[in-house]
């Protein structure tokens, strides 16, 4: 690519050596070789108890990934919203006399060090986890990393840099991505109801040749499973399907003129970009990319003194939010609880573990998915909270109160349907409404003992990963203290002894948090 080549290889070179003064970056290595040698294992031993360990284990969950992420790409590339341009690039590659062609390429090239990786990932856990054959792991990653490149760069160059693709052409080829995307969920939703939910079903779904047969997304998974499975008479066509699809595409993306109109929608994007970055930094989860927030006019009465002016000026952000505090955490716990009865009853059951489904349901979901901090870790970055005249302990739990309250409606909606038709007693419902409260609370308060330890020598990441590491321990051990419960006196005590232990590691969190809190202002 010339100029645009050297470009980046001397911005991946300085990346890395300025990556290489700081401490974190071995923090990093360390955390990932430890996953990458730690996870393999433990997954194949799930995968076994599942009876997934197997190629075509590994099959479906390549399809179940390309259910979301080919129509996901093509609703990107035809808004124009795909590539990630910065400030830098807007400033330098924009007025440079290169060809928007390349500056279009430049982008995405930008992406594959990235797709490098993680398909390097798939082949790895493909051999430790799946048993797939050596020989079938490189072509895939060979396909992989050439063919889906070359397909999904041209399409992008189609639908970014073309202007013979006008804005009702772009309006349909979303409507058509669409259209792929809801066949498919209709065609699980029509096999689960004539088969039943099950693992066996989805499976079965998910490697059937009624999916292959779905234009695009099911001739890539075609090839897919020409590759990790051997050859049959749909997957064979739909690999033939998709070659023709990658040379007509890769032809036209060749032949295409590219003036540079996609510029303005670029800069825009960029702008949009760092906005949310801003936004990402300072606690704010709320803002999207190419959406701008919409407030309501909104008034409180304001009641008290010192440190509940935080408490009320959260009320006031959430009074003027479209949805108050109910949030994507919100949708997650209502959908979580639904399905939990829902596979209840059409189940039977869940076996031995029945009693802790909604536990460490309710705990996977706060660990992995709500927010590291929202609106608390905003308050920790703002210098008016220390300067409040009042105590440690007044400040966090007025900063705390409206996100406990948060936690208390998800908790009810994830917990109570589970419990109505599990019959369990409402003693043990309100023990893990308690639970998931109490958790949610050590995730907030472990990121102030996080911002005590590290300090700025870790940056963001290392303080997220810092968290999320001391709330591990925590759950090892209220695991360890459910057990101890069961053996002594049964689920209700494992379900007392799950919210002492919790409440404790949150209390012992707290006070570590109130001694160093004016600490945490220099952090």
């Amino acid at each position: 690519m010339g100029a645009l080549g050297y470009l980046y290889g001397k911005v991946l070179k300085n990346r890395i050596r300025v990556a290489l003064r700081k401490p974190i970056t071995y923090f990093y290595l360390a955390f990932i070789l430890f996953y990458l040698f730690a996870v393999p294992l433990s997954l194949r031993i799930i995968a076994a108890e599942f009876g997934v360990d197997s190629p075509e284990g590994m099959a479906a969950i390549l399809t179940l990934v390309a259910f979301w992420l080919i129509p996901g790409n093509l609703i990107a590339y035809a808004k124009r919203k795909g590539l990630v341009y910065r400030n830098s690039d807007l400033h330098f590659l924009f007025p440079a006399p290169v060809s928007p062609k390349r500056v279009l390429l430049y982008a995405y090239v930008k992406t594959l060090a990235v797709q490098v990786l993680l398909n390097l990932f798939v082949v790895i856990y493909g051999g430790a986890i799946f048993q797939v054959e050596d020989w079938r792991l490189g072509v895939y990653f060979l396909f992989a990393i050439f063919a889906e490149n070359l397909l999904e760069g041209s399409v992008m160059l189609l639908l970014y840099g073309s202007e013979n693709f006008l804005e009702r052409h772009r309006v349909f080829l979303v409507g058509v991505a669409y259209v792929l995307g809801g066949i498919l969920i209709l065609m699980g939703v029509y096999t689960c109801f004539r088969e039943g939910l099950s693992l066996e079903t989805v499976m079965n779904f998910l490697n059937s040749h009624m999916v292959q047969m779905v234009p695009v997304v099911g001739w890539y998974i075609g090839v897919i499973h020409l590759i990790l499975l051997g050859p049959t008479t749909v997957n064979v066509v739909g690999s033939i399907c998709y070659s023709v699809l990658l040379a007509g595409v890769l032809l036209a993306a060749w032949r295409m003129k590219c003036t540079g109109a996609y510029y303005e929608d670029a800069i825009k994007f960029a702008e949009d970009y760092e906005e949310v970055l801003a936004s990402r930094r300072q606690g704010d989860t709320q803002k999207r990319l190419g959406k701008k927030q919409k407030f309501k006019k909104a008034h409180i009465t304001w009641k008290g003194q010192g440190a509940k002016v935080l408490m009320y000026r959260q009320l006031l952000e959430y009074k003027k939010s479209r949805y108050f505090i109910f949030d994507i955490n919100t949708i997650v716990a209502l959908i979580v609880g639904a399905a939990v009865a829902y596979l209840y009853i059409v189940e039977g059951g869940f076996g031995s573990f029945e009693p802790f489904v909604i536990p460490a349901l309710a705990a996977y979901i706060i660990f992995v998915f709500t927010a590291m901090g929202g609106k608390w870790a905003k308050e920790l970055l703002s210098p008016y909270t220390y300067m409040i005249p009042d105590t440690p302990f007044r400040k966090l739990i007025y900063a705390m109160a409206l996100q406990h309250v948060q936690s208390l409606v998800n908790g009810c909606l994830i917990t109570i349907p589970g419990a109505v038709v599990m019959k369990l007693s409402p003693v043990m419902a309100v023990l893990g409404i308690v639970f998931y409260v109490a958790v949610y609370a050590n995730k907030l308060y472990a990121l102030a003992v996080a911002e005590i330890v590290t300090g700025n020598a870790l940056g963001k990441t290392g303080k997220q990963l810092l968290q999320m590491f001391l709330q591990s321990i925590v759950l090892l051990m209220v695991v360890m203290g459910a057990l101890a419960g069961q053996h002594f006196g049964g689920v209700l005590m494992a379900y007392v002894f799950m919210d002492v232990f919790t409440i404790l590691f949150t209390i012992i969190f707290m006070v570590i948090a109130m001694l160093n809190f004016y600490k945490m202002e220099t952090v």
